[in-house]
Protein backbone atom coordinates (compact mmCIF):
# COMPACT_ATOMS: atom_id res chain seq x y z
CA UNK A 1 0.00 0.00 0.00
CA UNK A 2 2.82 2.33 0.92
CA UNK A 3 4.68 1.50 -2.32
CA UNK A 4 1.54 2.18 -4.34
CA UNK A 5 1.16 5.60 -2.68
CA UNK A 6 4.82 6.48 -3.42
CA UNK A 7 4.44 5.51 -7.08
CA UNK A 8 1.27 7.61 -7.38
CA UNK A 9 3.03 10.61 -5.80
CA UNK A 10 5.94 10.20 -8.20
CA UNK A 11 3.62 9.99 -11.22
CA UNK A 12 1.72 13.09 -10.12
CA UNK A 13 4.99 14.98 -9.69
CA UNK A 14 6.10 14.05 -13.21
CA UNK A 15 2.72 15.04 -14.62
CA UNK A 16 2.92 18.43 -12.88
CA UNK A 17 6.43 19.03 -14.22
CA UNK A 18 5.34 18.08 -17.73
CA UNK A 19 2.54 20.65 -17.58
CA UNK A 20 4.94 23.41 -16.55
CA UNK A 21 7.06 22.89 -19.65
CA UNK A 22 4.03 22.82 -21.99
CA UNK A 23 4.22 25.84 -24.35
CA UNK A 24 0.42 26.12 -24.55
CA UNK A 25 -0.90 28.99 -22.49
CA UNK A 26 -4.19 30.70 -21.79
CA UNK A 27 -4.58 34.21 -23.20
CA UNK A 28 -6.76 36.37 -20.98
CA UNK A 29 -6.02 39.95 -22.06
CA UNK A 30 -6.92 41.26 -25.53
CA UNK A 31 -3.46 42.74 -26.08
CA UNK A 32 -1.92 39.26 -25.74
CA UNK A 33 -3.44 38.00 -29.01
CA UNK A 34 -1.19 38.04 -32.10
CA UNK A 35 -1.77 40.34 -35.07
CA UNK A 36 -3.68 38.55 -37.82
CA UNK A 37 -3.87 41.20 -40.57
CA UNK A 38 -3.63 44.89 -41.39
CA UNK A 39 -6.39 46.68 -43.30
CA UNK A 40 -6.59 50.21 -44.69
CA UNK A 41 -8.90 52.46 -46.65
CA UNK A 42 -8.58 55.84 -48.30
CA UNK A 43 -11.97 57.44 -47.84
CA UNK A 44 -12.88 59.83 -50.67
CA UNK A 45 -15.72 62.34 -50.77
CA UNK A 46 -18.95 61.56 -52.59
CA UNK A 47 -19.43 65.34 -52.69
CA UNK A 48 -17.50 68.11 -50.96
CA UNK A 49 -13.99 67.99 -49.50
CA UNK A 50 -14.32 65.50 -46.64
CA UNK A 51 -11.62 62.80 -46.75
CA UNK A 52 -10.36 60.22 -44.30
CA UNK A 53 -7.71 57.58 -43.87
CA UNK A 54 -8.46 54.41 -41.98
CA UNK A 55 -6.09 51.76 -40.64
CA UNK A 56 -7.18 48.64 -38.83
CA UNK A 57 -5.13 46.06 -37.00
CA UNK A 58 -6.98 42.77 -36.78
CA UNK A 59 -6.00 40.47 -33.92
CA UNK A 60 -6.83 36.84 -33.30
CA UNK A 61 -9.56 36.68 -30.69
CA UNK A 62 -11.96 38.84 -32.77
CA UNK A 63 -10.58 42.26 -31.89
CA UNK A 64 -9.95 45.20 -34.21
CA UNK A 65 -7.92 48.32 -33.38
CA UNK A 66 -9.09 51.04 -35.74
CA UNK A 67 -7.75 54.52 -36.40
CA UNK A 68 -9.68 56.90 -38.60
CA UNK A 69 -8.53 60.44 -39.35
CA UNK A 70 -10.86 62.91 -41.08
CA UNK A 71 -9.49 65.89 -43.05
CA UNK A 72 -11.06 68.63 -45.15
CA UNK A 73 -13.95 69.16 -42.76
CA UNK A 74 -15.30 72.34 -41.22
CA UNK A 75 -13.90 73.21 -37.78
CA UNK A 76 -15.87 71.79 -34.84
CA UNK A 77 -17.90 69.46 -37.05
CA UNK A 78 -19.00 65.99 -35.96
CA UNK A 79 -19.26 62.87 -38.09
CA UNK A 80 -20.50 59.32 -37.70
CA UNK A 81 -18.56 56.53 -39.35
CA UNK A 82 -19.16 52.83 -39.75
CA UNK A 83 -17.61 49.75 -41.34
CA UNK A 84 -20.08 47.94 -43.57
CA UNK A 85 -19.95 44.62 -45.36
CA UNK A 86 -20.19 45.67 -48.99
CA UNK A 87 -17.96 47.96 -51.06
CA UNK A 88 -18.60 51.61 -51.96
CA UNK A 89 -20.47 50.58 -55.10
CA UNK A 90 -23.11 48.81 -52.98
CA UNK A 91 -26.22 51.00 -52.79
CA UNK A 92 -28.76 48.70 -51.15
CA UNK A 93 -29.15 47.54 -47.58
CA UNK A 94 -28.83 43.89 -46.71
CA UNK A 95 -31.26 41.74 -44.79
CA UNK A 96 -31.67 38.10 -43.92
CA UNK A 97 -33.38 37.58 -47.29
CA UNK A 98 -30.99 39.72 -49.37
CA UNK A 99 -27.49 39.17 -47.95
CA UNK A 100 -25.77 41.06 -50.79
CA UNK A 101 -26.57 44.57 -49.51
CA UNK A 102 -24.83 46.65 -46.87
CA UNK A 103 -24.59 45.16 -43.38
CA UNK A 104 -23.06 46.88 -40.35
CA UNK A 105 -19.97 45.28 -38.80
CA UNK A 106 -20.37 45.16 -34.99
CA UNK A 107 -22.78 47.48 -33.14
CA UNK A 108 -23.31 51.22 -33.45
CA UNK A 109 -21.78 51.63 -29.97
CA UNK A 110 -18.47 50.43 -31.46
CA UNK A 111 -18.12 53.63 -33.49
CA UNK A 112 -17.49 56.85 -31.56
CA UNK A 113 -18.28 60.08 -33.41
CA UNK A 114 -15.36 61.99 -34.92
CA UNK A 115 -15.20 65.64 -33.87
CA UNK A 116 -12.95 67.97 -35.82
CA UNK A 117 -10.75 70.77 -34.59
CA UNK A 118 -9.37 72.96 -37.34
CA UNK A 119 -10.89 70.69 -39.96
CA UNK A 120 -9.29 67.41 -38.79
CA UNK A 121 -10.24 64.79 -36.24
CA UNK A 122 -9.16 61.30 -35.20
CA UNK A 123 -10.69 58.45 -33.22
CA UNK A 124 -9.05 55.14 -32.26
CA UNK A 125 -11.67 52.67 -31.02
CA UNK A 126 -11.35 48.96 -30.37
CA UNK A 127 -14.07 46.98 -32.08
CA UNK A 128 -15.15 43.44 -31.25
CA UNK A 129 -15.28 41.46 -34.46
CA UNK A 130 -13.30 39.93 -37.27
CA UNK A 131 -12.96 40.71 -40.96
CA UNK A 132 -13.23 38.02 -43.61
CA UNK A 133 -10.57 38.36 -46.32
CA UNK A 134 -13.06 37.05 -48.91
CA UNK A 135 -15.66 39.74 -48.12
CA UNK A 136 -15.72 43.34 -49.36
CA UNK A 137 -15.92 46.05 -46.68
CA UNK A 138 -16.27 49.81 -46.84
CA UNK A 139 -15.75 52.67 -44.40
CA UNK A 140 -18.59 55.20 -44.71
CA UNK A 141 -18.92 58.64 -43.13
CA UNK A 142 -21.91 60.92 -42.66
CA UNK A 143 -22.62 64.06 -40.67
CA UNK A 144 -23.39 63.25 -37.02
CA UNK A 145 -27.06 62.85 -36.26
CA UNK A 146 -29.17 62.03 -33.25
CA UNK A 147 -30.15 58.71 -34.81
CA UNK A 148 -27.30 56.23 -34.69
CA UNK A 149 -28.97 53.41 -36.64
CA UNK A 150 -27.58 54.34 -40.06
CA UNK A 151 -27.96 51.86 -42.92
CA UNK A 152 -24.89 53.15 -44.78
CA UNK A 153 -26.71 54.72 -47.70
CA UNK A 154 -25.89 58.24 -48.99
CA UNK A 155 -22.50 58.71 -47.28
CA UNK A 156 -20.56 61.98 -47.45
CA UNK A 157 -17.43 59.89 -48.09
CA UNK A 158 -16.62 56.23 -48.66
CA UNK A 159 -13.54 54.04 -49.01
CA UNK A 160 -13.06 50.32 -49.62
CA UNK A 161 -11.05 48.41 -47.01
CA UNK A 162 -8.05 46.54 -48.38
CA UNK A 163 -6.13 43.83 -46.56
CA UNK A 164 -2.38 44.20 -46.64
Amino acid sequence: MRMKKSVMTLLLTFAALACESNPAEVKKEPNEFPLRANWSATVAPATGTLRASTTIKEFLGSRLEATITVTGAAPNAAFQWRIFKGDCATTTTGSTTTPTGLALLATTASYPDITTSGGTGTVTPEIAGALDSLTAYSVRIRAAQTATNWNGLSPLACGNLQRS
